[in-house]
């Protein structure tokens, strides 16, 4: 196993304390969410793996936006990978990535990074991409030049997993029909845990 990560030291001296106890209050929010797999992650990595399994020969893998990669070792187990490349623009999810992918069997580069910037960038292309509850975040330019950075350079297939607008559904529609579904399903959420999604 090889670990690069670009653009960070770990274990080095925090910038912004506040920032980091920000992050972790709400990783530990969307941590729950992936614990009891209230967002499908289970079934979603699944399917994830089935293609990536089906790949016939060893593949670059291009994990966007990948926070810690905690799904990553069970999407890639089995499979061709030879190359990992996570990237994310939080330093505390890169440095949980780099443990979740400790003892990889394959070449693992994580970089510090604005995820659409970074692809736009990229000098290798990727064999395969993934993208998961990560592009909503962006504009809608910003989502144009991602997918324009990927059909360049990603030849076998880019998987995304994103919550859409129904036809004719509102940013604000979208919102309200999000809390009237889940705030019954979620109710091992607190009061707080919800402000800082409904932020």
């Amino acid at each position: 196993m090889n670990i690069h990560i670009r653009e960070f030291q770990r274990g080095g001296a925090v910038d912004d304390p506040a920032a980091l106890e920000q992050f972790q209050k709400q990783w530990a929010t969307y941590q729950k969410l992936v614990d009891t797999d209230a967002l499908s992650h289970r079934e979603v990595g699944a399917i994830l793996h089935d293609n990536l399994a089906a790949l016939p020969k060893p593949f670059a893998f291009l994990d966007i936006a990948c926070g810690d990669a905690g799904q990553m070792p069970a999407a890639l187990a089995g499979t061709k990978v030879r190359h990992y490349h996570g990237i994310d623009l939080s330093e505390p999810a890169l440095e949980l990535a780099a443990k979740n992918l400790a003892g990889a069997p394959f070449e693992v580069e994580l970089d510090c990074s604005d995820f659409v910037e970074a692809v736009t960038k990229r000098r290798e292309p990727a064999d395969a991409a993934w993208c998961g509850l990560s592009i909503h975040h962006l504009t809608t330019d910003g989502k144009r030049r991602l997918l324009q950075a990927l059909h360049g350079s990603t030849s076998d297939f880019l998987m995304i997993y994103e919550p859409t607008l129904a036809d004719g559904e509102t940013r604000d529609g979208y919102l309200a029909r999000f809390a009237r579904v889940n705030r019954p399903a979620w109710p091992f959420l607190s009061d707080q845990e919800w402000e800082q999604i409904d932020h």
